[in-house]
């Protein structure tokens, strides 16, 4: 019998050499390819961070850059703003020197900005820091002239420039300022110095002159060239009013001491010949129209009211009241006398001369019975919006109330005038109209007047000057004040100077020139800045 065949089994299993010779390799492969990996990762994140490094030393250059660029601006600022300042004070001209200024400025010359600068232009400058350094220049250039009967305006455009730098670093950053230079020359409107008093300072005013006279200012909001005390000994403040008289009384003189009296009755609508003016109230009219108002004597009250679209203006002394109502949008006018009521499908100049002392002048309201009442408990306005009116007296005038102009508005004891377009200006001569003798020519805040007072006026005092009666008072000022002598005594003062008087004629129409022809510096506003 034959036994099956079985298959023949090894006593020990077979050696793993085959196995472990075919996965030889792997690893290594493995690890070579994660090196890589890591190594490429690895050198990327070192060339991102060289780049982050170098974008962040860049970006922080750029950046020194502009705080380089920017103080040059800055740093050539300041240098022209204290020129500016230092010389922001009336600067009396001769005739020959204003006649040739104004050649000048025609030709499109920058010699009147040398001249208020006192130094050639362009101005240049230079700073630095550590590694930073700035370079600034000042440059002029001629925008227009304004060419008035005895003064002219000039304006320009002053450049800023300014070139900042890095030390070893290539690159460079510049920077402009565009700002605009108005300046004034001739014998000019004296309504446009914000403060200007004409005496010899004291002991102690030439180190703090704010608090010798007890006056602060409101800051410019535009201007950069902010108000301060102006200090003249060279007779500026004018001492007669002819241009005003001309104009009020429709005639034409070179001189009032040679104006005949039987011409200035004739303009006032009396009968020519050598009697003295009647004391009265006189609206000065001829058949080219109406002039102003002509005062003959002294007024116990001048009383400024609104009532509906006209202006009002109520005159009484001792004889009786007359009354001068006008609107100026329907151009109609109403004159009432002690006697009668007269009509006139005209409007009048706005100016009113007063041949002697105005005893009390405030604002008010027309009662029931069409009369004028001078209010001194409440804040009225009591200048209709767009009339310009200008008083005149050679003699005193006593402020009793408020003076506030109709659109105007006081918040927290500062003016806003967005919404008013009107003017008053208050003149005294200090010297008779018509003649060589001297008057009181003042203008006072009177003792009984409210404690917090507001007066929206150009205030002109040729004579003794302008001063406050009483005590612990506050007047509130928009406008501006040039006068012979200044006398607080101890009330308080502080001025906003109305910057509409810079920009718009409209302000400045009848207001009283400088005595003697003058460069003055009006304004310095930025406009722009621009980066390369």
């Amino acid at each position: 019998m034959k036994l099956p065949c079985l298959p023949r089994m090894s006593p020990w299993p077979p050696p793993a050499r085959a196995a472990k010779r075919k996965q030889r390799g792997a690893t290594t492969l493995v690890t070579v390819f994660l090196y890589f990996i890591f190594s490429t990762l690895g050198l990327g994140m070192l060339y991102l961070t060289e780049v982050y490094l170098r974008l962040s030393a860049y970006k922080r250059n750029v950046v020194l850059l502009d705080c380089a660029s920017e103080n040059g601006v800055k740093y050539g600022l300041s240098h022209l703003l204290n020129l500016l300042s230092q010389s922001a004070s009336p600067a009396l001209l001769s005739p020959e020197e204003a006649d040739e200024l104004l050649e000048r400025t025609r030709n499109q010359g920058v010699e009147v900005v040398e001249k208020i600068l006192g130094q050639e232009i362009p101005l240049r400058t230079s700073q630095g820091w550590e590694r930073l350094s700035w370079n600034s220049t000042a440059d002029f250039t001629f925008e227009k002239i304004e060419e008035k009967e005895s003064y002219f305006k000039a304006f320009y455009t002053a450049f800023i420039l300014s070139e900042g730098k890095i030390k070893n670093f290539k690159q460079k950053r510049e920077s402009c300022l565009e700002a605009s230079l108005g300046i004034i020359a001739g014998h000019i409107p004296i309504t446009s110095i914000p403060f200007l008093k004409e005496e010899k300072p004291g002991p102690g005013q030439e180190e703090n002159p704010l608090e010798t006279d007890g006056i602060t200012f409101t800051p410019a909001k535009k201007n950069l060239i902010q108000p301060q005390i102006m200090l003249s000994e060279g007779d500026l403040l004018p001492r007669d009013a002819r241009s005003q008289l001309q104009k009020a009384l429709k005639v034409k003189f070179f001189d009032p001491l040679a104006l005949p009296l039987h011409i200035l009755r004739r303009a006032l609508g009396l009968e020519e010949s050598g009697a003295p003016v009647p004391e009265g109230v006189y609206l000065i009219r001829d058949d080219l129209g109406l002039g102003g108002i002509y005062v003959q004597g002294d007024l116990e009250e001048m009383v400024l009211a609104i009532e509906e679209d006209f202006q009002v203006v109520s005159l009484r002394n001792q004889q009786g009241c007359w009354v001068l109502r006008f609107n100026p949008r329907k151009i109609k006018t109403v004159f009432t006398t002690p006697e009668e009521t007269q009509y006139f499908d005209l409007i009048p100049r706005g100016i009113i001369i007063v041949d002697g002392e105005i005893r009390s002048l405030g604002g008010g309201i027309i009662d029931p019975s069409g009369q004028a009442l001078l209010i001194t408990d409440e804040e009225i306005p009591s200048i209709l919006n767009g009339v310009n009116l200008t008083i005149i007296s050679p003699d005193k005038i006593t402020i009793s109330s408020h003076l506030i102009h109709q659109g105007m508005k006081w918040i927290d004891k500062v003016p806003y005038l967005k919404d008013s377009k009107s003017q008053l200006s208050l003149f005294v001569t200090g010297k008779d109209l018509f003649g060589e003798s001297e008057r009181e020519g003042k203008i006072v805040i009177d003792g009984d007047a409210p404690e917090e007072l507001k007066i929206q006026a150009s205030l002109t005092a040729s004579g003794e000057g302008f001063s406050v009666e009483g005590e612990r008072k506050s007047v509130h000022i928009l406008g501006s004040i040039q006068a012979a002598g200044f006398s607080p005594n101890k009330n308080a003062i502080n001025l906003t100077c109305d910057e509409r008087l810079q920009d718009d004629d409209f302000y400045l129409q009848d207001a009283p020139q400088t005595a003697k022809p003058i460069l003055f510096l009006s304004f310095f506003k930025p406009l722009r800045w621009k980066e390369s």
